[in-house]
This record gives structure tokens, C-alpha cells and sequence, in this order.
């Protein structure tokens, strides 16, 4: 079988095609032969030829669309005009490709503009955020409409619903994310604890929540956790918050705002900065808070999850996917007192995880079985 595939960026440093890319041994290994379309591509990717598409105007939203038509200039060109054959199935993620087979969703814009309406605007940014928005759904409805796509894929059963509510007649099905095992583990967890503790400075009293993410403050609910740590610290002064990942020209944005909002902040908030060994930074960590207001399902849940760390998350997309509340982690609501009450009974011993319980989250070698069970069914 052959298999094009088409993503800017076909790499495992992508959210979206990190799953994908830890797949393409186990297709070689099948006799799939795989073609990429891409801007970027790992260099050690098993893929058989690779496609690098011009790259210009790669900047927020604009290279999403310049990608995309350059995309379908090519495939137009090749399929209709120059009568290339076909490939078995031409696999994109929504929603670079309408003319492809296997279309796989890992985002919801149609739940993001509904969070964005109750969140209101308080600034030129939160405008573009709301026009870029607007603009996404209006091409992702035209996509679901004008696709030839056999089958989407969407990574929780949440962004499945508000699928099937805008093409009921398309065939939906659901493929979790995955999660390196090797990576994120309890064994980990237990071999660089103490050790990364030191380094950052925490004290064995301290209860350390990680909160992780590499940009979209505002959206993952990062001034809630904030909101919520200081006032549990009130009564908890030794609850800390470790916020992981961000550039620094970022995370300088959120430091001004932070003296501004809660003087004295650095002795309770720790940034590191990206980082390429995410999973010691969880070691050093006592639990996942994660208020985020919109995701899809976000591999941080899987991740911190399968280093045994309790999971303290808003009822999001993808949330259902992977949080069995009172087993590992609590449902938190999006007001941050109401929050300081559950991360309390954490804290204070009252609630006490059962790790590890990884609910529908798959490991690197179901997922690569899955996906090609997906390939086989678009061909």
C-alpha cells in the first residue's frame, strides 16, 4: 500500500504527528510505503521519499493557508493534469488537504470560539485570537464540506461529537493520543526525583503542581492556576508551581504580569524554559494542574498520567479521555477559589490518586497498530 502524507511539519517535536511519525517502522514494517509533503522532516523519519513544499509567509496563522495551498496546487497538478497515479490513501491533518482519504482532527475551533465568547475581549489580542478563530471555522466547515475524505479521525471522543454534529454523514472514529512509555513512566519518575528536586531548589516539604505548556497561556487557564495557587497557599504555604516549557520573550510577558498581579510571585513560581527532558521536570513534580479552557486532547494529560502524577484538570476536550476522577486526578472547575478547595484535600492528604490508571491514552506500539488499521480502512 501506498500512503502519502501531508503535515508542515513531520516531526515528533509536533503535537499532531508525533504519534504518526513513532508509526512509520512499524508501516515499513507492514510494506506501506510512505511519501511526505512537508516544510520540515526528520531527519532519522522511515519514511521512502520526502516532498520539502517552497516555504514562505510561515508565520501564526497565514503559513497554515499558504501551506495548504501550495498543497493543493501540487496534488491538482500532479493527479489531475500530469495523470500521476494516485497514491493508496493520502492521509493530512485537518485541514490541509480536501482532496485527501483520511482526514485526522486535533483541534476543535468550533469549542474554542465558544470558550473565546464567554472569556469576552480585553485587547487587541484577544481580537485577533477571536477573528483567527472565526476565520479557522469558516475553512474547517467548507473543508468538512467539500472533503473526499472516507474517514475522520479525532483524538477524544469530545472533538468526535462536534464532528458528527457538522457532517453526521461522514464516518468518524476515534484514535486517542499516545504517549512514549519508555519516556514517561513510573520508573522515571523514581529515578530522577530527588535529584531534580535539588536542582530546582524544592524542599521535601514542598507539594510541587507542574503546569506545562509551550505558548496559548491565556487558553490553558495558566493565570487560573496561578489564581488558585495563591490562595491555596494561604493556608498550604508550601504548595509550589512549576511551570514548564514557554520562550523566554514569552514567559518575560508573563513575569511583568505577574509582578504586577502577585508581588513576591518567584519565591512560589518556578520557570524552566523549553526544555528537551520534559519528563524529569514531572519527576520533581506531586501533580498535573492544568485548567485549560479548550483543548483536544492534550498529551501533557497523557504524559504526566503515565509518570504516576494525579491529574487536576478542567472539563475540557479530551479530558473525559483520559481523567477518572477520585482514581487519578479530580474534576476542577474554572474558578479559582473553588479550585484552591480541591487542590487543598490534595495538599492536606485528604484525597490520596491511585497512579498510573490511563483510561483510554494508548502506548507508542497500539497506537502505530491503530493508526495503520485506520490507513487500511481509507484505502
Amino acid at each position: 500500500m501506498r500512503v502519502l502524507i501531508i503535515d508542515p511539519n513531520v516531526s515528533v517535536s509536533s503535537p499532531s504527528m508525533k504519534g504518526v511519525v513513532r508509526s512509520l517502522p512499524a508501516m515499513r514494517a507492514e510494506g506501506i510505503e510512505t511519501e511526505v509533503w512537508c516544510w520540515h522532516c526528520d531527519d532519522d523519519a522511515a519514511v521512502d521519499h520526502v516532498v520539502l513544499l517552497p516555504e514562505f509567509l510561515n508565520f501564526r496563522i497565514v503559513g497554515t493557508y499558504v501551506f495548504t495551498l501550495m498543497a493543493m496546487l501540487r496534488c491538482w497538478w500532479l493527479y489531475s493534469l500530469a495523470g500521476r497515479e494516485r497514491p493508496d490513501v493520502i492521509y493530512t491533518v485537518a485541514w490541509y488537504l480536501p482532496s485527501c482519504d483520511l482526514c485526522h482532527v486535533h483541534f476543535s475551533p468550533w469549542d474554542w470560539l465558544q470558550r473565546q465568547r464567554s472569556l469576552g475581549l480585553h485587547s487587541l489580542r484577544d481580537l485577533y485570537d477571536r477573528v483567527s478563530t472565526v476565520i479557522s471555522i469558516g475553512f474547517a466547515n467548507w473543508f468538512l464540506v467539500n472533503t473526499s475524505a472516507k474517514r475522520l479521525i479525532s483524538v477524544s471522543e469530545a472533538v468526535a461529537n462536534d464532528l458528527r454534529a457538522l457532517a453526521p454523514e461522514r464516518e468518524i472514529s476515534v484514535l486517542p493520543n499516545s504517549y512514549d512509555a519508555a519516556r514517561f513512566n513510573l520508573q522515571t519518575r523514581a529515578v530522577h526525583r530527588e535529584a531534580m528536586r535539588a536542582e530546582l531548589g524544592f524542599a521535601a516539604r514542598d507539594v510541587v503542581f507542574v503546569f506545562a505548556s509551550a505558548g496559548h497561556y491565556r487558553r490553558k487557564g495558566f493565570f487560573l492556576a496561578v489564581e488558585a495557587l495563591s490562595i491555596l497557599r494561604q493556608a498550604h504555604p508550601n504548595a509550589r508551581l512549576l511551570v514548564v516549557g514557554g520562550r523566554e520573550t514569552a514567559l518575560n510577558g508573563l513575569r511583568a504580569q505577574l509582578n504586577a498581579q502577585h508581588p513576591g510571585w518567584s519565591e512560589w513560581i518556578t520557570f524552566t524554559g523549553m526544555v528537551s527532558d520534559i519528563e524529569r521536570y514531572y519527576a520533581a513534580s506531586d501533580a498535573f494542574l492544568f485548567p485549560s479552557y479548550s483543548e483536544a486532547f492534550a498529551l501533557v494529560e497523557v504524559e504526566t498520567a503515565a509518570c504516576g502524577l494525579p491529574l487536576f484538570l478542567t472539563r475540557h476536550h479530551g479530558s473525559e479521555m483520559i481523567l477518572e476522577d477520585g482514581l487519578n486526578g479530580r474534576w476542577i472547575e474554572f474558578d479559582p477559589a473553588m479550585m484552591a478547595v480541591v487542590l487543598a484535600e490534595f495538599v492536606s492528604g485528604e484525597w490520596k490518586p491511585v497512579p498510573t490508571v490511563m483510561k483510554h491514552a494508548l502506548d507508542g506500539e497500539a497506537y502505530a497498530q491503530r493508526f495503520i488499521a485506520e490507513l487500511r480502512a481509507a484505502a
